[in-house]
């Protein structure tokens, strides 16, 4: 049972009810964060580096929608949020955040767009093993293929079209502007690559050929998305299978076999005495 405190509520009643807010401020937390794309803290900047006339702005519409006293208290609390010496509730931040989108220029709204994508745009690693004899030229389009279908074909994560949907505010057109700013950004780093980082790969390769030997040649990346070149003797031509190591005869199945009899041996014998 628990007894009552002098505000008349019993210990246990306080604590239940300090978890069920707690909880209810992770759910609030859990909500927003799926509005916003999954990643909050870039908007929590913004939001953070508002100057006076634009926090104003928000503030003005903020007690317009929810009241004097809810102005006052963000108001308040603002350098506290800012410090991090309170933590805003999922609640509050979802009204206030709500408000952002509007007063956003375009500029600023592609760079959450971009930050959003470092941390939930697709990866991949290729790895290439060649050998002394490699066609450089089929390598090439080879890695240039591959790149191109890798950064061209992709699907929009789910936490991508919140953003969007977010900061669109329903405008279509934004939204189509951020999806073609989006794509092409990708576009772009593809053709930088192609452009500098794939030529000079392959002067690299020409101008160590027949001396490079098991060794991480050049590295491509565009992205989140790399292709490793590795040139390695026992490779012939071009393979994206790992090339087999060659047994240590001093290692071999035979040495092992040896190594099983006299540990089963012993066990034996060792039973035998028993």
């Amino acid at each position: 049972m628990g007894y009552y405190n002098r505000g008349g509520y019993r210990s246990n009643s306080r604590g239940r009810i300090g978890r069920e807010k707690a909880l209810e401020h992770i759910r609030e937390a859990e909500a927003l964060s799926k509005e916003l794309g999954g990643t909050d803290q870039d908007v929590k900047n913004y939001f953070f580096s508002l100057s006076g006339s634009q926090l104003k702005e928000i503030l003005d519409k903020y007690e317009k929608k929810y009241g004097e006293s809810a102005r006052e208290y963000a108001e308040l609390t603002f350098s506290k949020w800012k410090s991090g010496k309170v933590h805003m509730s999922g609640m509050v931040a979802e009204r206030l955040f709500k408000l952002l989108p509007p007063i956003m220029p375009l500029e600023t709204k592609f760079r959450l767009v971009e930050s959003l994508w470092k941390h939930v745009g697709p990866s991949s690693t290729k790895i290439y093993y060649i050998g002394l004899d490699a066609d450089l030229g089929v390598l090439f389009q080879k890695v240039k293929e591959h790149l191109q279908e890798v950064v061209t074909y992709y699907t929009i994560p789910e936490c991508m079209e919140a953003r969007f949907n977010w900061l669109s505010q329903g405008d279509i057109n934004v939204k189509q502007q951020l999806l073609n700013f989006f794509r092409q950004q990708e576009k772009q780093l593809l053709s930088e690559a192609l452009k500098t980082q794939l030529p000079m790969l392959m002067s690299h390769l020409n101008s160590q050929k027949g001396t490079l030997t098991n060794h991480v040649a050049q590295v491509v990346k565009v992205g989140k998305h790399q292709v490793k070149i590795i040139v390695d003797e026992q490779v012939q031509g071009i393979s994206e299978a790992m090339p087999t190591i060659p047994k240590d005869e001093g290692t071999s199945s035979g040495g092992l076999g040896w190594l099983w009899w006299i540990v089963g041996a012993g066990v034996a014998l060792w039973l035998m005495s028993m």
